[in-house]
């Protein structure tokens, strides 16, 4: 028996399926990288050193902890995502970043491998057609000005600018709920050939749904969610927890 780790990029927890019973946990970071690495290490950020996505020698920083990586856990590894730092340490790679192609990757692999990182981008780009995004469309609501000249530290835009400069709050959320229901209905798809396997579902961070970025806004994006095909305690997790539960062997 495997396990299977999926880290939904920017996934809220007030917006994770209600169906499959998310318990809510704290992210330690508010950009990828740092809570990519706190969640393979088990540790927090100011301890493995690495504190912004891009971070100048983070590759170093994750060779000094290597040994602890979950890859290294386990007799056979594969992960497929954008965050290409920490590829090094599986024993498969791909950099795809759309569920579809990452789960139809994972599928390859499943009698070669005994842990899969799958780390998608969908809900992080808004990657959804316009058609699907209406379905979920409730009106115009205006985008305070507040949130329209806010810049974010990292000087990054937003992979969704051109939706966002239209300045409809309402369309930002349709599209948001629309990437949500799109993962889903792929990775709920995959747990049946994950059949005997350990799946952990969380984020890496959540989403501002008024500033629309995540990287040192003025709002929570740290609360995000924790989801299991066992059975979770009913309390607040946060990403070391994470890391204990794709241990080897832990509560098996």
């Amino acid at each position: 028996m495997g396990t299977c780790l999926i880290i939904i990029d920017s996934l809220r927890y007030d917006h994770a399926p209600p169906r499959l019973r998310p318990r809510p946990c704290r992210s330690l970071a508010d950009t990828t990288e740092p809570s990519i690495a706190t969640i393979l290490s088990g540790l927090p950020p100011w301890e493995h050193g690495i504190l912004k996505t891009g971070q100048r020698g983070a590759g170093k920083l994750l060779d000094r902890i290597r040994n602890r990586l979950l890859p290294s856990l386990y007799d056979s590894s594969l992960i497929a995502s954008p965050a290409i730092i920490f590829h090094k340490y599986f024993t498969y790679s791909y950099t795809m970043n759309r569920i579809e192609d990452e789960a139809r990757v994972a599928k390859t692999h499943l009698g070669e491998v005994d842990f899969i990182l799958l780390h998608d981008m969908t809900v992080h780009d808004l990657a959804v057609g316009e058609d699907e995004a209406m379905r979920y469309y409730e009106g115009y609501e205006p985008l305070p000005r507040y949130a329209r000249t806010w810049r974010p530290p990292s000087g990054l835009k937003r992979p969704y600018q051109h939706i966002f400069d239209k300045g409809d709050l309402g369309l930002l959320k349709a599209y948001y709920k629309a990437a949500v229901d799109r993962v889903f209905r792929v990775v709920e798809n995959l747990l049946r050939d994950l059949d005997g396997w350990r799946v952990i579902i969380t984020s890496d961070h959540g989403e501002s749904l008024i500033y629309w970025h995540h990287d040192g806004v003025p709002d929570d994006v740290y609360r995000v969610p924790l989801i299991a095909n066992f059975e979770l305690e009913d309390r607040e997790y946060t990403h070391l927890d994470v890391y204990r539960l794709c241990l080897p062997n832990v509560g098996r």
